[in-house]
């Protein structure tokens, strides 16, 4: 297995601590340093175009961004070769983002940057784009007005197969990711991806699996030959009341947030990690640590768990 971080571990779309320091160029210089010294030197990158907007371009989350700062995608691999990162392992796209108005408009924009990303990885380099399956539960009925559950995934499943095509052509894994405030929360993605004949991947989440009630070791076991990418991912949180139907499903009322930075949950990993190589997994696996208000803290955190458990030996660089 090779180990990846995610720069999503950033959270750029909440009031925090230094928040707006975030947008600023020396923010991701420093960065990229910090994860280099902490033995990462792969990176995911969520793409998120609403930055290339309002003079933020120092985000780098997305080609517009990548151009406008460094000339070029090529040029900004070589920057990131330059400050310790190797490779970028994994991109991706979260489709809320386009969760507003008439439901047209949202598959139009979200099969728009959805092949944007693609596009992306392959002059990068990335070898997987990984999309969130749908928008949270409250935003998808916001929208969908009288259209049925069933007619918002119908049009869903026509949309993932034109990325799937485009994945195709570029030599790009597509893989869909469940979290757990979605339609498709837990076991139900399986039925869904029975839809594409092995074309697109499962994107296995630990905490959004587990917080939809499922056991994650099954899907590993009953999965195995249909996981594209491993987010390992962590939280105590139990979602008692339906808090995956909620406006902000992520941030609850009876909890400041759903996840925790990896081993700071109740998760165990250990019997996670355990169940993949028992699988015969040997992908990607992205640690993306989610309660990142010192991301220097995150990143160790991140770096004890992967050595006192051996995770991916042989992949790091201290």
């Amino acid at each position: 297995m090779t180990e990846c971080f995610s720069t999503e571990a950033v959270d750029l779309d909440n009031q925090a601590p230094n928040r707006n320091k975030r947008e600023s160029r020396y923010f991701w210089d420093e960065l990229n340093h910090l994860l280099a010294a902490g033995g990462f030197h792969n990176i995911e990158v969520p793409y998120e175009p609403k930055w290339d907007f309002g003079g933020r371009s120092a985000i780098p989350r997305s080609a517009r961004s990548a151009a406008v700062k460094f000339g070029s995608t090529a040029a900004y691999m070589s920057y990131l070769k330059e400050n310790g990162i190797d490779n970028i392992s994994c991109i991706h796209l979260n489709p809320s983002l386009f969760a507003q108005g008439p439901v047209q408009m949202y598959f139009k924009a979200a099969q728009h940057y959805g092949e944007e990303a693609v596009a992306y990885a392959k002059e990068s380099g990335c070898s997987i784009v990984t999309l969130s399956v749908t928008p949270p539960y409250a935003k998808v009925k916001g929208m969908a007005g009288n259209h049925s559950e069933e007619e918002f995934l119908n049009q869903t499943e026509q949309m993932v197969k034109a990325l799937a095509a485009k994945a195709k052509e570029c030599g790009v894994t597509l893989c869909l990711k469940n979290e757990y405030w979605t339609l498709l929360r837990g076991e139900k993605i399986s039925a869904f991806l029975d839809r594409f004949d092995g074309n697109v991947k499962l994107d296995l989440d630990t905490a959004n699996l587990a917080i939809a009630g499922t056991d994650v070791l099954s899907v590993i076991s009953s999965e195995k030959d249909r996981i594209g990418v491993v987010h390992i991912t962590d939280t105590s949180f139990r979602d008692e009341d339906e808090t995956w139907k909620s406006a902000m499903p992520e941030f609850p009322k009876k909890a400041t947030k759903v996840f925790t930075d990896i081993g700071e949950g109740s998760l165990n990993l250990d019997a996670v990690i355990a169940a993949l190589r028992q699988a015969g997994y040997d992908g990607t696996v992205v640690f993306n640590p989610k309660d990142s208000y010192d991301i220097s803290r995150s990143i160790l955190r991140t770096r004890y768990f992967i050595q006192s458990r051996n995770v991916c030996p042989g992949t790091s660089r201290i």
